[in-house]
This record gives structure tokens, sequence and C-alpha cells, in this order.
């Protein structure tokens, strides 16, 4: 009886892989597996985006080999997305294989969120700080949607890790504020190389570069650390909207123009400079 039970197992398991052979072999399974992207942000959505999406593609690695009832295909697929490696994925939400050949596949993405430029490259990082793939020339940020933070005392780390340093958490918390507001054409630079007064306590932490060469806004600790010694954050950029609404240069085109002090007026220098 045991060794007509074996047998007879022996034969299920050699009628089902002649049969999952036999499947395979069928024309609609023929056709290589498709991978789509399930709920993309709108970001992503942009053509100038889309080769993001390519490179992300070509670096799962989906075969022409790969099956359909591959039970391990959707773990290797959704282990190479997780990677921190590629840089612009947070988490992968579900990968699953459907019936007509389908690969889905939706995950939440990192969002770019400034340009840092350091010793002549640029760099893309998250809200979170996180480095994202890629290494630009200055020329590639300029005229850019996104600000750029210079003065990030640490270098960048690899692509998908955090990039250490309170300087540039002040960056990006400067650029999120400020990306809003209808003045942020004019501002060229966020400046955070004097962060903490590292460099000279006699100078604004954080300075702004305008559009006009050599033109500053000084704008001072960052937010949320004016400690009693500064106006507030807000206080700040109601000034900036007020100049930019009447003068329509926030720098006034001055050589700076300093919003630290006072929170219904600015300090400017001497006239002439």
């Amino acid at each position: 009886m045991t060794a007509g039970v074996v047998l007879l197992c022996i034969g299920v398991c050699l009628g089902m892989g002649r049969l999952e052979s036999r499947v395979h072999q069928l024309p609609r399974y023929e056709r290589p597996l498709a991978l789509e992207w399930q709920d993309l942000p709108d970001w992503l959505q942009l053509p100038e985006n889309r080769h993001i999406l390519h490179t992300l593609s070509r670096g799962i690695q989906l075969r022409p080999t790969d099956q359909l009832l591959d039970a391990g295909l959707a773990e290797r697929l959704g282990t190479a997305l997780a990677d921190a490696g590629t840089g612009w994925i947070d988490s992968v939400d579900r990968i699953r294989v459907r019936p007509d050949r389908v690969v889905s596949v939706r995950c939440r993405f990192r969002r770019p969120a400034a340009w840092v430029r350091r010793n002549n490259a640029c760099y893309l990082v998250d809200a979170q700080s996180v480095r994202l793939p890629g290494r630009y020339q200055p020329a590639d940020c300029a005229n850019s949607a996104l600000m750029t933070i210079t003065g990030v005392r640490i270098p960048p780390p690899l692509v998908g890790q955090h990039w250490q340093g309170a300087d540039l958490g002040a960056g990006l918390a400067m650029a999120e504020m400020i990306s809003s507001h209808p003045f942020r054409r004019q501002v060229d630079l966020i400046i955070v190389a004097n962060h903490g007064g590292r460099v000279d306590r006699d100078r604004p932490e954080i300075e702004l570069a305008t559009d006009r060469p050599g033109s500053r806004i000084w704008w001072g600790r960052p937010p949320d650390r004016e400690d009693g010694t500064e106006i507030s954050a807000s206080q700040k950029l109601a000034l900036l909207d007020s100049l930019y609404r009447r003068w329509r240069r926030i720098d006034l085109n001055r050589a700076y123009v300093d919003v630290r002090t006072h929170p219904n007026s600015v300090v400017l220098p001497a006239a002439g400079r």
C-alpha cells in the first residue's frame, strides 16, 4: 500500500511538470512578461521624468525567459526594487503577476526636493535628505523648478543613503518655505556655508543669493531656530513678500537686504552699495 502511494505521488509530480511545460508552450505564454507601474505620482508622469521609470525597469531585470507561473518572480523583483541603491524607491507596496502576463508594480517614490551643489557638481535629494541617483553639472540645475542649496559641509553619501548634516536640513526647510512664494524665481541659491556661525559669527547663518549678481538676502538663523534673537521665519517671509509686491525686487538692487531684525522694515547697506 505504501509503495503504491509513493508511486502515485511520483506520477502526479511528473504529470504536473509535464502539464506546466505544455502550458508554457501555449501561444499566449510565448510573449514576454510586461511591466506596468500603478498609481504613479503626477511628477513621474511628466515626459521629462519618464527616464526614471526606464532606469528602474532595466534595474529589476525582468527577463525574456521569466514565466508567469514562477512562484519566486514577485519576490525577486520586489527585492531588486527595495535595494537602497535604486535611490528612487521609498517602499514597495505591491507586486502582482497577472494572468494577462503583466507584472503590476506599485511603489512609493522619493520625490526630488532640492539640488545640492558641492565642489562644482550637483546632486538631487528628497525632503528627508536622501541622496537620489545622478551627478550633474551646475548648468543642469540652473533655472530649475527646484531650489539649489550650497555650502553643505559633509560630502555626498552613496545613492539611497541619508545625507547627514544640520546645514542641509536647514537648507531643505528653506527650500520648502520659499518654493510657493512669487519671489522664489528671484532666488538663485540657498547658502548655508555659515550654518551655526561656523565661519563668521557676525554674518548671517543663511543667505539667499538672488539673480542679481552679488546681491544677497541676509536671512539669518534656520527656521524655528531664531531663539528670540531674530524675528520669526513667517515674519521674514512676509517682509520679502511685501518687498516683491511693492518694488518687484526682493533685493531692492542692493548688495544685501537684512530681514533678521524688524518685522516691518529691513536693513540696507549705505546708499551706493
